[in-house]
């Protein structure tokens, strides 16, 4: 691909990802109300809190404080960290994918665009480290029905397009 944009003279794109004071929050049970309980329990623990009853067991517990960086264009970025450290949290935010429970302030700018005014996954994807693939496929060869499937390339046909709904990458972020 390098070789055939440098011969055609196309200038691949080049996003830089900026985040500042990213902090991110999730509202999670503590105490006993964390236990599993049965299904029924639950509707009235909510209704006597709401009353006013019992003490709401719900904590705000942080995933991300305060996280700040920058991921510069054609390079690549490598995120380590322990178990539960957020790293898929970061990713997820960066990606525009977090659930809409948690609480989230903060920055994310492409290319000095706010979220708001940018669509990530235009540009951007996150595939879980459970990615469904054909385990016998190469990684070019993993890559190349990708770009099948997204409709990359001066040869692409309809039949193409059709296989790849037929393995379910119908979309591919």
């Amino acid at each position: 691909m390098h070789h055939r944009s440098r011969r055609d003279g196309i200038d691949m794109p080049t996003i830089e990802v900026r985040f500042e004071h990213l902090d991110v929050e999730a509202e999670v049970r503590v105490g006993t109300a964390a236990a599993a309980s049965p299904p029924s329990s639950a509707p009235w623990q909510e209704a006597a809190t709401a009353l006013r009853l019992v003490r709401s067991r719900k904590r705000k517990m942080p995933v991300l404080h305060d996280v700040s960086g920058v991921i510069k264009p054609r390079r690549m970025t490598l995120l380590l960290g322990p178990p539960g450290s957020g790293k898929t949290t970061l990713l997820l935010a960066l990606a525009g994918r977090l659930d809409k429970d948690l609480s989230v302030s903060g920055r994310v700018n492409y290319n000095g665009h706010g979220m708001e005014e940018f669509v990530p996954e235009r540009t951007a994807a996150y595939i879980s480290q459970h990615d469904l693939h054909i385990a016998d496929m190469t990684v070019r060869e993993t890559l190349a029905f990708s770009a099948l499937c997204q409709g990359v390339g001066s040869r692409f046909d309809t039949g193409a397009r059709a296989m790849c709904r037929q393995f379910g990458r119908g979309r591919v972020a």
